[in-house]
């Protein structure tokens, strides 16, 4: 077998290694471009990364932020529990004394309590005692004012009968008497009986029960049959008013109430003064006034003057103003008297509803 020579085998050598290095150029190029787009998918995920950890690092602070928020709720909380907790021990405390202080007012309670069902027996026991004095009061003062009203009826008439006694024996002890002694006689027991009439009709106003006979009247006519029924001495001058008013009232009783102001007020000048009607329109209600020009009434007796039986004067049964009162009271006005000068004031409502308020002492 023949050796192949030297010479022709370095053009093969050569061509090897060209191949080869073309090869490795080229297996290199080839790595650097998967390098280069390595490196570029590593710059994308780099740059990714960055912001993924900026973020993070944002989202981290706001969760230290929010972590050291709810420490300080906490730390809060940890001492509200524990004030709440100091409380807490108190109000057992405070519970177990409240629990003995009710204990001790139920203990107490139940003797207040059995105490005030002893105190409401005696209570019903002494109401009723009182209920039985009062009643027996009220008989034993209406037998009283019973008594005093007889003594003071039979004390005023006893007067006006001695002077028809008397007369009746003088005109019997002459029979061939002559007709002006006969008029003068007659003229007495005329006198007479008009003043037992008038005490007796005091009395029988004062306790008998009558109701209201209500009608629109003028008051000044009512005023007019008032004056036109006493008599009026020469030297007594009555100013009335001009201006008149409608009312609804009982005419009857009213003109018994205005000539018993008139007769007090000519009594109280002993005849000889002037009296002084008022009215005044109060729209709803109507007064009126009787002013007087007498001696006045003294104030220590002005609160008295319209309790049934007081007088100061030596005849009559001390029931007039009384009356009068109840009159108006009925009409559901008022009475009412300042001295001095004297007035007597009566405000009466225009309308009224019929109605009985009045009960004296005999009709209750």
């Amino acid at each position: 077998m023949s050796q192949p020579q030297p010479e022709q085998q370095k053009p093969s050598l050569i061509e090897d290694l060209s191949v080869l290095t073309g090869r490795a150029f080229k297996e290199l190029d080839a790595t650097r471009r998967e390098l280069q787009e390595k490196e570029t998918r590593l710059t994308i995920i780099a740059s990714e990364s960055m912001e993924k950890i900026k973020e993070l690092s944002g989202i981290n602070h706001d969760l230290q932020e929010k972590v050291g928020f709810l420490l300080d709720i906490s730390a809060s909380l940890n001492k509200k529990n524990d004030e709440l907790t100091r409380s807490n021990l108190e109000l057992e405390k405070q519970k177990v004394h409240y629990d003995q202080m009710t204990r001790d007012l139920k203990s107490k309670l139940d003797q207040v309590l059995s105490k005030e069902k002893e105190l409401s027996m005696q209570r019903d026991f002494l109401a009723k005692q009182v209920d039985e004095k009062t009643q027996d009061l009220i008989r034993a003062e209406k037998f009283t004012v019973i008594g005093e009203l007889a003594a003071r009826l039979a004390h005023d008439l006893r007067n006006p009968l001695s002077i028809v006694k008397n007369t009746m024996d003088i005109m019997r002890a002459k029979p061939t008497m002559r007709i002006d002694e006969k008029l003068q006689h007659f003229g007495r027991f005329d006198r007479s009986i008009q003043r037992m009439t008038h005490q007796i009709d005091d009395v029988l106003n004062f306790v008998k029960r009558s109701d209201l006979m209500l009608e629109q009247t003028s008051l000044l006519s009512i005023l007019d049959g008032a004056i036109g029924n006493i008599l009026i001495p020469p030297g007594v001058k009555i100013s009335k008013p001009y201006a008149d008013v409608q009312i609804n009232c009982d005419s009857r009783k009213l003109e018994a109430v205005f000539s018993n102001m008139l007769s007090n007020a000519i009594q109280s000048m002993e005849e000889n003064g002037e009296i002084k009607i008022r009215v005044t329109d109060l729209d709803y209600s109507v007064q009126i006034e009787f002013e007087d020009t007498g001696s006045g009434i003294p104030t220590a007796i002005q609160s008295k003057i319209f309790d049934p039986l007081f007088t100061t004067r030596q005849t009559g049964t001390g029931l007039g103003l009384s009356i009068c009162k109840n009159i108006v009271e009925q009409h559901g006005g008022t009475l009412t008297v300042k001295s001095p000068p004297t007035i007597f004031t009566i405000r009466l409502p225009k309308n009224i509803v019929p109605k009985y308020e009045v009960r004296n002492l005999y009709t209750q």
